[in-house]
Formats: structure tokens, sequence, C-alpha cells
């Protein structure tokens, strides 16, 4: 007994020792380790010595965000006494922010970033304590602001609709950033959500590098003094904001990204940035949109656009270092003609009025494709990765035959092919199709099929079925979904003996694929996870009965969200 108490009493020693070595490192990296921690371990470290209790008065990181308020009432209460101690948290909570500011104030200390997030807070009367938040940060040089305000306040609430409330009567319970904010020294960045700008005061952010704007009502002009007032921007982002029509951005020598996204009220967009290298822009009305200027782009995403075909074509020689183009949702584009040496990766995804594709691109090397089966007419090129999801809308014969078509062409210019279909019925081929076209795909080792839709509807053994007609004697299949009931199948293939090929096609597939399951596969191990469990099911089927046991294998599992048809 005392041998081990005296053991004891080393061990503690040495952990004792440790942390002591720890506390006596500088300051600076105390201050490093806080940065990894939530703010709630940040604060529990100060009961671990002076040095850490020191080192926390003098942090200049402070993130009041959404874990902080957690245990206030998001809703009001009908219970009095409930209410009342929801009160009573929400005084304490903010009372420490306001007293852990003026510490940082009172010690002269400079604030490298501070996050007041009090978005999922229902309660009014907020603006003053936002204020004195503020002025305090600013008063401590802040050089990152992160304001998120609650949410009746919030100007994604308009309505535009007929006889419902106008932009002015909401603008009205917003909360109005104070000018004070628009013309600090000492903001890099600046991220501010559900609040309003209207001062029409000259804006002065020289240091700005970073403004992020969500759900925030501006109009023409202030968004106009905004956009001159930072001539460092590098990055500007704009999300759900309401106020403005037109957004002009020249003689931004320093941007470098750009994102605008569900701003209702934009007509006219204007980019005229020659360093700018990452350009995103998703806006529902009709909108002019000139980014011609824009000659080093690298990055192009256009979402939800009511894009012409001719405008599309004259833009994309305009960008000569273009690598990543996602078109998507762009409805009224009919024939999307791309013609570039630059490109690298190209996406196009439901662009419902889509008739042709054409790609001129030699040095493309990842394709992702999601919409109907369309005309597509590629040039020379070797795609290192194809992602193809064809909406399959109808059950007939010429469907299928124009699908398997498609994927024999992509086959051939590409090194992989990948596919993907909203229940999993692409996998399943018609029997009398397989009896005259020939599988297109061969020679590939490895093949995945992703299920992107909310209810599988095809039974795993005629996926299994027809995905081995798609691409005999394949290695590997997996077939994953990603929704509400997410799970993943990998299957093994052994087989009894090489395929012949002849052209390149096995002939034993060239009858009827069954052959291939009868005569060639000796064997099939399975792995099974689901709902991102890290468990997995593994299972190994031999002999002459393995399409009758991974005919079994759809009822294994109840939560499988397969409609199991035996």
């Amino acid at each position: 007994m005392n041998r081990e108490s005296g053991d004891d009493i080393v061990i503690m020693e040495e952990v004792l020792s440790s942390m002591d070595r720890i506390s006596n490192l500088p300051e600076p990296i105390l201050h490093c380790i806080l940065s990894f921690l939530s703010f709630k371990q940040v604060v529990q470290t100060t009961v671990l010595s002076q040095a850490w209790e020191h080192a926390w008065r003098t942090f200049p990181i402070l993130e009041f965000d959404k874990t902080f308020f957690n245990q206030v009432p998001s809703v009001s209460c009908n219970n009095k006494i409930e209410a009342q101690l929801g009160d009573e948290k929400l005084s304490r909570a903010l009372n420490y922010v306001e007293g852990t500011l003026r510490t940082r104030r009172r010690e002269m200390i400079r604030l490298d970033k501070f996050t007041l997030d009090l978005y999922e807070l229902r309660v009014k009367e907020l603006g003053p304590f936002v204020d004195r938040c503020i002025f305090s940060a600013l008063e401590s040089d802040v050089k990152e602001l992160k304001l998120a305000l609650p949410f009746h306040t919030s100007a994604r609430v308009v309505d535009t609709r007929p006889g419902m409330p106008s932009v002015d009567a909401h603008n009205k319970r917003c909360y109005n950033l104070p000018q004070e904010v628009l013309c600090s020294k000492s903001i890099q960045v600046l991220a501010l959500s559900c609040c309003k700008l209207q001062s029409l005061r000259s804006v002065k952010l020289s240091s700005l590098k970073k403004l992020c704007l969500t759900s925030v009502y501006a109009p023409d002009l202030v968004l106009e003094s905004l956009v001159d007032g930072c001539p460092l921007i590098e990055h500007l982002s704009l999300v759900n904001c309401l106020g403005f029509n037109t957004l002009d951005l020249s003689g931004l020598t320093k941007l470098n990204e750009f994102k605008v996204r569900n701003c209702l009220e934009v007509l006219w967009l204007s980019i005229q940035a020659l360093n700018v290298k990452t350009v995103s822009i998703q806006l529902s009305l009709p909108c002019e949109i000139n980014v011609a200027s824009c000659k080093n782009i690298k990055f192009l995403t256009l979402r939800l656009l009511s894009l012409k075909d001719e405008w599309l074509c004259s833009q994309i020689p305009n960008f000569p270092f273009l690598e990543n183009l996602n078109l998507v949702g762009c409805d009224k584009l009919k024939s999307i003609k791309i013609s570039s040496l630059s490109l690298k990766m190209l996406k196009i995804f439901e662009c419902a009025g889509l008739i042709e594709v054409k790609i001129e691109a030699p040095n493309l090397s990842i394709f992702r494709y999601q919409g109907d089966v369309v005309s597509f007419s590629i040039g020379a090129m070797t795609l290192l990765e194809t992602h193809l999801s064809f909406n399959k809308n109808n059950s007939d014969i010429d469907w299928y035959s124009e699908y398997i078509g498609l994927l024999a062409m992509f086959h051939n210019v590409s090194k992989a092919v990948n596919l993907e279909s909203y229940k999993g019925e692409n996998a399943d081929i018609p029997e009398d199709l397989r009896q005259i076209r020939s599988s297109p795909f061969y020679g590939y080792n490895n093949l995945d099929f992703v299920i992107n839709g909310t209810r599988v509807q095809v039974a795993i053994k005629n996926t299994i079925d027809g995905l081995l007609w798609i691409s005999p004697h394949l290695r590997t299949v997996t077939i994953k979904s990603f929704y509400s009931n997410w799970f993943s199948f990998k299957f093994e293939f052994s087989y009894k003996k090489q395929a012949v090929y002849e052209g390149g096609i096995a002939q034993c597939c060239k009858s009827r694929p069954i052959s291939c399951w009868r005569q060639c596969i000796e064997q099939v191990v399975v792995e099974y996870t689901s709902n991102g469990v890290n468990n997995i099911k593994r299972y190994i089927f031999n002999g002459e009965d393995i399409w009758e046991k991974i005919d079994w294998l759809a009822d294994l599992d109840t939560s499988l969200a397969w409609s199991v048809e035996l």
C-alpha cells in the first residue's frame, strides 16, 4: 500500500511539474493555445494557475457566439417564473460580456477579434447594449468585428408581395449600425448580420480587407460610399441583402474575391476589378451583369441567373486564366458553348432549358453534370474524373438508349466515371436494351454510384446487376446515399478466371450479364455502414447462390431506405 501510495505521489508530482512547465511558457504561447479552445474551455483554464488566469485577462480574442448564449431562452415564455429566470440569465450573460470588454479596455489590451452573436435570442431592446459593446471594442482598436443580431430585427423578413409591409416598414425595426464602425482605422475584418446601414456620411475603413454583409439593409448611396471607403478590400460578400438596385465595383485594385447571393433587388451589377480571382453570383431577378474587365478570374460561379446563350459564349473568352466554371440553375440557357485553354474544372447543374453542350477545353480534368439527357459535343481531351447524374423523367427505351450512348462517350474521354442518380433508377437498364447494346464501360476496376435523392426506389439486387452490366468485371462497386438515412455499401468481387476480352469487351457479357454472376464471380465481400456509424458490418458470400445471398442482403437492416422488390 505504501509503495502504491509512493508511486501515486511520484506520478502526481510529474503531472504537476508538467503543468508548471506549461504555465511557465511565455504568455504569447499561452494565448496561442487559448485560440484553439472554445470560449467555455478558455474560461476554465483560469483555475489552473495564476499564469493561465492572467493569460485570459489579457487574451485579445473575445468570441461570444451562440454557444455562449445557449442557456438563455430563445423564445418568449408564458410561464412567469420561467420567464423571470430567463431574464435573469440573460442579464447575467450581458453583464459578463460588458464586464469582460471593460477589463480589456482598462488594461489597454488591443482586441484581435470580437464576436457578438445574438442571432438566436428573441428579446427586444438590445440596441443600447450592442452600442456599448461596439464602442468598447472600437476603443480597444479591434481588428476583427463580427456582429449577428436577433432575427426579429432582421431585414430578411421582408415580404415584397402586394399588400405586405414594405421594406421601409421592416427596416425601421432593424438595428442601426453606429457610424463610428464605418470610420474605424483599426478594423481589418467586418462581418455584419441583420442590421441596417443608413448614414450618408463618408466611410473611411482604411484598413479593411474583408467585408461580409448578411441580411443587411443598405440603400444604393450608402453601399456606394461603403465600397469607395474601403481601398484595401480583398474579400467582399453580400448575402440576402436589401435596399440597393445597383452594384458598381470599380477602382478596387486589391479585390481578390467577390460573392453576391440572394440580394433580391439587384438589377445591375458591374465588376471592374482587374485582380479579382474568384467571383460567385446568385441573383433571382433578371440582372444586367458586366464582368468582362475581370481578366484574371480563375473561379467563376453563376447560379440561378437569367443568362442568354450569346452572353455566356461571349464572356468566356474574356477570361484567359479561368480554371473553374460552375453553371447552376441557369434555366434560360439552351446551348452552352465553352472554348477555353485554361479551364480545368467544369460543373453544369440543373439548367432546365438546356438542349446541347459543346466543350472545347483540352486541359479540362474534372467535369460534373446533373440534368436531363442532352446532346454533348466534346473536343479532344482526357478527363481525370467525370461525375454524371442524368434526370430520368420517363421509362422510354429511347431515353435509356441515349443514356447508354452518353456513358460510352464519356468513358472514351475519362479515366474514371462516377455515376449519380436521384432515386437509384439509372442503374436498372431494361433487359431488352441489354440484348442489343454493348456495355458502355470496360476496363474499369472501380465504380462509384451515388444516390442523391431523399428516397431510394430500386432493389439492391437490380442496382448491382445493372452496374455490372454497365461496367463488366468490376473489382469494387461503392453505393452511397448522403441524405437522412445515410448509408454506404462497398462490394468487392473476386473472379474464378480472368475475363476474356475481344475488342475491349468481355465475351461473357455479350449475351446476358447474369453469366458474369454464375460463371465468373467466385466471392463477394460486402461492407455496410449506415447513418455515419463507425461500426462496419462485413459479409462474405461464396458458392453458387451468391445472387440469392445478395438478394437477401437488402433485408439485413430495417433502417435501410430501399424499396426492396423481391
